[in-house]
């Protein structure tokens, strides 16, 4: 069984998504209260990159979440939740890479520590156990063209 791909892309869309808005939503609550929303305002919404980030993690989940073979959900947030760091990592390397940073993995593990503090990271994770529960399967057939009808794994 795998999961069919409207479950995927809104799997990917949620846990995307929604980790970047509880990020950006923590970090403006710091902003607010170091008095310093210029900083934010060009951090999140303002950043064109991040909009970059959240069309490629989205892609990465939603491939993953449809070419993995169907796994317990508990297994979901660990193979997701991987996904999502790598993809944030590399982003964060690429960018600093542009940008001529002397080193480029450091600043993409800083922004990895920036994000578990502004809680984007968590966020994927929990997100990612939420929604494991709400996947849709499809039936798949074996080589010889039956239909499989094992139960779904939910």
């Amino acid at each position: 069984m795998i999961v069919t791909w409207r479950s995927a892309v809104f799997y990917a869309l949620t846990v995307t998504i929604g980790s970047w808005m509880t990020g950006a939503v923590v970090d403006l609550a710091w902003s607010a209260a170091a008095g310093s929303l210029g900083a934010w305002v060009s951090l999140w919404p303002a950043n064109s990159m991040w909009y970059v980030f959240l069309a490629v993690a989205t892609l990465t989940l939603t491939l993953t979440r449809r070419f993995t073979a169907s796994v317990p959900p508990w297994r979901i947030p660990l193979i997701d939740g991987s996904a999502y760091l790598l993809v944030l990592l590399l982003w964060s390397g690429l960018l600093a890479w542009w940008g001529g940073a002397a080193v480029p993995v450091d600043d993409a593990f800083v922004m990895a520590s920036f994000a578990m503090l502004t809680l984007q990271l968590p966020s994927a994770w929990l997100l990612s156990v939420w929604r494991a529960h709400h996947l849709r399967t499809s039936l798949v057939q074996n080589r010889d063209g039956r239909t499989v009808t094992a139960a779904a794994e939910q």
